[in-house]
């Protein structure tokens, strides 16, 4: 086993000693037209001054080859196509100009089809995710699920290395986190391949960052893992907060802005919950290495204006701002989101 595995994947490199990305999934189909495809490409690109690494695509149809083909060109990030069943698709989808795709061997058919698609992604020197989640697996023998999992991605390494191609990345996911940290685990074991981590139909906002930072987290902090996606029935706005968060949090990602915002109570004079909402999304898209504090109170503003780089604390009627613990200015409520934005933009 070596001890370092690069995969390239469009302009990004993924491996042990390179940054954790972060990944999401797009959630609609394709655009059909060019001026929706030109919205979408704004949007990929707000996708990514917020923290989006990587953005993969389901590529149901080759009618979508034309679309997927200007978002593969244009995109500033890699785009992946997602491929189910039909090898035809993944060939499709790789003659568009997709930077990785996304397949399950095992769904995929014949092992003729599967080392069709493998010497195409060769040609076009792109990278292969094999994805394996606990609910599609082989009706083999194991000793455990996890271990199922963690033999078949070998067993499908095995036939792509046959080829010589090792520009692949695994998953092993589960909506079980014991299973999903396990099969994880034994896999890092076995193989320097790059592995992508994630918990699949993790559910809403909270079930799946409670869930996914558990397991992500567990595994992150073993030193497993090398790309990541919290997977939330949501916004994928929020799945790539998340994710940055949660890499902050482990002390794998520096940039980005760090929000402190106190919870609501009885004492609060600053309505903390919807100036945060009115102003996160432009914070998240900021690539300055600060933190920022929304207090609504006399109790916990002041303090935690001298812990911020940047702070906004309500007392009463007033709005204060503070810099590096030093109140700088006072503000009406309506006037301060723009103070608040300007004043960051200008901090060292």
């Amino acid at each position: 086993m070596n001890d370092v595995h690069l995969v390239h994947i469009g302009n990004q490199t993924i491996g042990k000693g390179k940054p954790i990305l972060v990944q999401t999934m797009y959630d609609d189909s394709l655009p059909i037209d060019r001026k929706s495809a030109e919205e979408l490409l704004i949007r990929i690109g707000k996708l990514n001054m917020m923290g989006c690494d990587i953005i993969r695509f389901s590529y149901p149809s080759k009618n979508d080859h034309a679309v997927f083909k200007y978002l593969c060109k244009s995109s500033p990030i890699p785009i992946v196509a997602d491929i189910h069943f039909d090898h035809t698709l993944a060939l499709d989808a790789i003659e568009a100009g997709a930077h990785k795709i996304r397949i399950n061997p095992g769904t995929i058919g014949a092992r003729w089809k599967v080392d069709e698609v493998v010497r195409a992604a060769k040609d076009h020197d792109i990278a292969i995710r094999i994805g394996l989640n606990s609910g599609s697996l082989p009706r083999k023998e194991a000793s455990s699920p996890a271990k199922l999992m963690s033999d078949t991605a070998l067993e499908y390494l095995d036939w792509f290395e046959r080829l010589s191609f090792t520009n692949t990345v695994i998953s092993l996911k589960g909506s079980d986190t014991d299973l999903t940290i396990e099969a994880n685990r034994l896999f890092a074991k076995e193989s320097s391949y790059p592995i992508h981590l994630g918990v699949t139909e993790a559910g809403s906002v909270i079930s799946a960052v409670t869930r996914s930072t558990w397991a992500l987290g567990t595994l992150l902090s073993e030193g497993i893992g090398n790309t990541l996606r919290i997977s939330i029935t949501g916004e994928i706005e929020t799945e790539i907060q998340a994710g940055v968060e949660l890499l902050r949090t482990l002390g794998l990602r520096k940039k980005g802005i760090r929000v402190v915002s106190c919870p609501r109570c009885g004492r609060h004079t600053f309505d903390t919950m919807g100036f945060l909402a009115s102003v996160e999304e432009e914070l998240l898209t900021i690539d300055k290495d600060l933190t920022v504090a929304i207090m609504g109170c006399q109790v916990n503003g002041p303090g935690e204006a001298k812990a911020a780089d940047v702070a906004v604390a309500g007392i009463g009627n007033a709005i204060f701002l503070y810099e590096k613990g030093v109140l700088s200015k006072k503000v009406k409520t309506e006037e301060a989101k723009d103070a608040l934005l300007e004043t960051i933009r200008n901090a060292e």
